[in-house]
């Protein structure tokens, strides 16, 4: 009997764990394909208590994608898509493709964004004195709670050099496919300070400070919605929205991390109760 429920527990604890992994999406917007060490550097993975350990990444260009999408565990997020889409007014026009996807120049390629981290680029669309706020729609999603979480960096910071740079990030939802107007969507947004080659935000990923987490609910059928806005502090400059990466984690389905704790205690307990019983 004891192996029976010791197998039952180790059963329970993977069963939890590919649950968890099958319904994180993971995009990396930008030309450069995260490896290795990169594929576990990102705010999702360093946010605490976890346990999340999922790798497998939608690198995302300036081009919709309607399929083929993964979900973190290497699954096929079968249903889901990726809009993009542009706008300088409040309304993201979803068939107005971002005109970019670039690196980020050496000069701030170090810490989290060093290598082929996935915060080392981004898309965009304008040049650097335009407006041009960029939008995602992704459909497909499954109803449930959500926590999204935003890198959303001005790939160009030269232009930042002498006052910094914000970037505003809003999430929302849609019943149908289309355009969507983010005005009074849920905002967060993230101040980067001047000479932004600084190591002053790209030692570790923190919230508030190089990422936003944003939560939403999703009925059956309705659509999750992302804009990022730009703002160049004392006027003037770029005042483009970036996107370089994200992280949709559907938490209906996920287990508190205490939880994660609890199952691993009982797998530990189980595996050193066989290897007494043997």
């Amino acid at each position: 009997m004891k192996p029976l429920i010791l197998t039952s527990c180790l059963a329970a604890v993977l069963g939890f764990a590919a649950t968890a992994s099958a319904q994180v999406l993971m995009l990396d917007f930008g030309p450069t394909v995260a490896t290795g060490a990169n594929l576990t550097n990102s705010p999702y993975h360093t946010s605490a208590g976890n346990g999340f350990t999922g790798t497998t990444w939608n690198t995302v260009g300036t081009a919709d994608v309607s399929s083929g999408l993964l979900f973190s565990n290497n699954t096929a997020a079968t249903g889901v898509s990726v809009n993009l889409g542009t706008t300088t007014t409040s309304t993201v026009n979803l068939a107005a493709q971002p005109s970019a996807s670039n690196a980020l120049g050496t000069a701030t390629n170090t810490g989290i964004y060093a290598g082929n981290s996935v915060g080392t680029d981004g898309i965009f669309s304008g040049t650097g004195t335009s407006n041009n706020t960029i939008g995602v729609q992704i459909g497909g999603l499954s109803a449930g709670t959500y926590d999204i979480y935003i890198a959303a960096r001005n790939t160009n910071t030269g232009q930042q050099a002498t006052n910094g740079y914000a970037q505003t990030v809003l999430a929302g939802k849609s019943a149908s496919a289309g355009n969507f107007d983010f005005t009074g969507y849920s905002s967060e947004t993230l101040t980067y300070p001047s000479n932004a080659n600084t190591a002053l935000y790209s030692s570790a990923w923190v919230e508030g400070e190089n990422y936003v987490k944003l939560s939403i609910t999703l009925s059956a059928g309705e659509f999750l919605n992302i804009a990022v806005d730009g703002t160049n502090i004392g006027g003037g400059g770029d005042t483009r929205g970036f996107l370089n990466s994200l992280q949709v984690v559907n938490t209906s389905v996920i287990p508190e991390p205490s939880t994660y704790a609890a199952l691993g205690g009982i797998a530990a307990l189980g595996f050193a109760a066989l290897r007494r019983r043997r």
